[in-house]
């Protein structure tokens, strides 16, 4: 199975990291590098991206193309509607189609917080992985990363767990708090709905 390689929303389109260019990697790397300081302080990645080619071969060609071909992962430029600005990026990874599984992660530069466009990307990017038959899907954040957090409380993801001491941050340089949300397309909604009943 896959995802279409355009997905619209409201004031948002989000547009396939299927098959990299160069021009694209040199996009991101700007909005990247320049939200760098922000972005770092919740994602370990962004300092293995110094330049256009890192992300042009460290992420659109190792991870992007690659897991979209296995069918494992589609990421998206988050792009305004009608417009050349980017925005940010979504994606979603880790899929297991017998498990009808998957996770979202996202960011957004700097200029394009505060608006609600990662509300309508998430929103945009879980209704369609649940029109393609995944039935579940997470959304990982940091418990401290309080506007990620939000953004999933937004989109009626429910905070199913907090992994304590998970993973180490060198940007903090301590241990930090995962929070695990979750969301079960309408059917499994109805399902469990169903099941749960008196």
């Amino acid at each position: 199975m896959t995802l279409p390689n355009i997905i619209e929303a409201k004031r948002i389109t989000l547009y396939a990291l299927q098959k990299p260019s160069f021009d694209m990697s040199e996009k991101l790397f700007h909005e990247i590098n320049s939200s760098r300081e922000r972005l770092k302080e919740w994602l370990p990645w962004v300092d293995t991206i110094q330049c256009a080619e890192d992300e042009y071969s460290r992420y659109l060609i190792e991870l992007c193309q690659t897991r979209w071909n296995a069918g494992i992962g589609f990421a998206y430029a988050i792009f305004l509607r009608n417009a050349v600005q980017i925005l940010g990026c979504i994606e979603i990874f880790n899929i297991s189609w017998n498990d009808k599984s998957g996770e979202i992660g996202y960011w957004l530069s700097n200029t394009a917080e505060g608006y609600g466009y990662m509300t309508e990307a998430v929103n945009a990017l879980d209704t369609t992985a649940f029109s393609a038959e995944l039935e579940s899907v997470v959304i990982k954040t940091d418990k401290k990363n309080l506007r990620s957090c939000h953004v999933a409380e937004r989109c009626g993801y429910v905070l199913e767990e907090i992994i304590h001491n998970d993973t180490w941050d060198k940007f903090h340089q301590c241990f930090r708090d995962t929070a695990i949300w979750r969301k079960y397309s309408p059917t499994r909604r109805n399902s469990l709905h169903l099941l749960l009943a008196p």
